[in-house]
């Protein structure tokens, strides 16, 4: 099974929206996973506890922070026939402060239910583990024997005992924190584009198998579909239609029957390329229990637009509103989608399964 700790200051970046890495997009395909069972997420009671107090010392930290840099253009001097955009710029700021103050407000209930949810484990904070983190400071278990910091030891010791506890005979452990330097050991370096991280051996011997990010995207990375995937490189076949193509445009022609079969067959050799790169680049690099369960939704979601299309009130209006039932992809390309939207594809076609269901019922009933 595989098992997610994701530490505050992942969530503090996922609603502040300061920085790439963080999106709520991914924070929305975190929650499929988890609702899905494909990943378990488990969370120290102590991680809460540090967003609980983030959340009450928002306001001000905003206000500090957004007043020092009102204060700093606030004693520049500018052109006086630009004094205008000066003053414009600083009632900006208090918009935009007072706006971010609200999306962080919104964020930090999502993710306040989702980790209040029976779908997330919390690790109760309990005087067992807080004896055992100062006994791991006392014996300096920690990267940096020198750091009193009993929350990076508390989190340690809460998974610790967790796993010990948890029958999973081969758990694998993600490990998501920005504090690389307290729970890490760099493989790069330092300073270069794409750090990588393993977690630090003296935590890693107390642990399962862990692999260590410092973004939730980098968590996600089992989780991808030809979406991640860079345009197919253009060959002889993709030339000639294209060049087909733009001949019809030269020509402003853009409502004749034979443009649209051009555009269809430029859409379709992309596709059957995307879909082939997915097939050999990305497939093979995912997890043998995510690639198991990639297959059964697919199955599964072949499976329910037959049944969709068996119903008996199916008509073209349906099969036109189809698209906004399966994220407005193309039908041919839902094999390559990523886990997390296809497991969302399956809940929306289940409903629209039940919808035509119901109508079905009600003509037999008339």
């Amino acid at each position: 099974m595989y098992y997610a700790f994701i530490d505050a200051n992942i969530f503090i970046r996922l609603m502040s929206q300061g920085k790439p890495g963080c999106e709520v997009q991914l924070f929305e395909n975190l929650q499929t996973l988890v609702e899905n069972q494909v990943l378990s997420i488990v969370i120290p009671e102590i991680v809460e506890f540090e967003l609980e107090r983030h959340f009450l010392d928002l306001p001000l930290t905003m206000g500090q922070h957004f007043g020092d840099m009102k204060k700093e253009i606030s004693k520049k001097l500018v052109w006086s026939e630009i004094q205008d955009a000066k003053e414009l710029i600083l009632t900006q700021l208090d918009t935009l402060r007072n706006a971010k103050i609200e999306r962080w407000k919104t964020l930090y209930q999502k993710v306040a239910a989702f980790l209040k949810s029976d779908k997330v484990t919390t690790i109760p904070f309990t005087p067992e583990i807080m004896c055992r983190t100062r006994a791991r400071i006392m014996r300096g278990a920690m990267p940096n024997p020198s750091s009193r910091n009993e929350q990076d030891a508390a989190i340690i010791e809460s998974l610790v005992t967790y796993f010990s506890k948890h029958n999973d005979q081969y758990p694998v452990l993600f490990f998501c924190s920005e504090n690389h330097t307290d729970f890490a050991f760099e493989l790069t370096e330092s300073k270069t584009k794409d750090r990588i991280f393993v977690l630090h051996p003296v935590l890693a011997a107390d642990l399962p198998k862990t692999h260590f990010f410092t973004r939730l995207d980098q968590l996600l990375q089992f989780d991808q579909g030809y979406e991640c995937l860079p345009p197919p490189p253009q060959d002889t076949e993709t030339g000639q239609a294209m060049a087909c193509l733009k001949q019809f445009e030269a020509n402003n022609d853009y409502e004749s029957d034979e443009y649209f079969e051009a555009l269809a067959q430029v859409q379709a050799l992309r596709d059957d390329r995307v879909s082939q790169a997915f097939v050999t680049q990305v497939l093979p690099s995912l997890p043998e229990e995510v690639r198991k369960k990639h297959q059964c939704t697919i199955e599964r979601i072949q499976h329910l637009l037959v049944q969709c299309r068996e119903c008996k009130s199916w008509n073209d209006r349906s099969e036109d509103k189809l698209s906004q039932w399966i994220e407005n992809v193309p039908e041919t390309m839902i094999p390559c989608m990523s886990l997390s939207s296809l497991l969302r594809i399956e809940k929306n076609l289940e409903r629209y399964l039940s919808i035509h269901e119901e109508r079905d019922n009600d003509r037999a009933n008339q």
